[in-house]
């Protein structure tokens, strides 16, 4: 069974497919970029298509999606909530459970610390999987997937992930 973690932005969409087993296996990664000179919903339906065929592609029976807050931004919360849109829709029309996790709770299931920098998110991804990505939008889909996988097989599904 699939799980594609997705760290949702407009510029920059982090994702990847990690197998439920023991231990959780990499199976695929990426990043979908969009280019801030095209109208919005232009990028948006650019995110959609690249999502579509990783569905079709895999079918993962989980989408886990980080839980993001914003405090100053309003603009760039707005974004990300379409975003988020985009892959809500496209998540339920292929059937797939969305889950949503705090990043707090994704580097500490992740590295075994909540306060984890992207060095440590890096340096678990090489440990866990042997390989090494640069990306941090593709490093916390992983993560956000694993951790998933993670909470899920010790029971702690209902008090942390939403």
């Amino acid at each position: 069974m699939y799980v594609l973690g997705v760290d949702p932005g407009l510029s920059n969409l982090g994702w990847a497919i990690v197998e439920d087993k023991d231990p959780p296996d990499l199976i695929d990664f990426g990043l979908i970029k969009t280019e801030k000179n095209l109208k919005e919903e232009e990028r948006l339906l650019k995110i959609y298509k690249k999502l579509k065929e990783i569905y079709k592609n895999y079918s993962p029976k989980y989408t886990i999606i980080e839980n993001i807050y914003f405090k100053k931004n309003i603009k760039t919360a707005i974004k990300i909530g379409e975003v988020k849109g985009v892959i809500l829709l496209i998540a339920s029309k292929f059937k797939s459970k969305i889950y949503e996790l705090n990043p707090s709770n994704v580097k500490l299931h992740f590295t075994g610390f909540g306060g984890s920098n992207k060095n440590n998110m890096k340096k678990m991804v090489k440990i866990l999987y042997n390989r090494e990505i640069n990306d941090d939008d593709t490093v916390d889909a992983i993560a956000l997937a694993t951790s998933f996988i993670n909470l899920k097989s010790i029971g702690l599904d209902s008090d942390i992930i939403s």
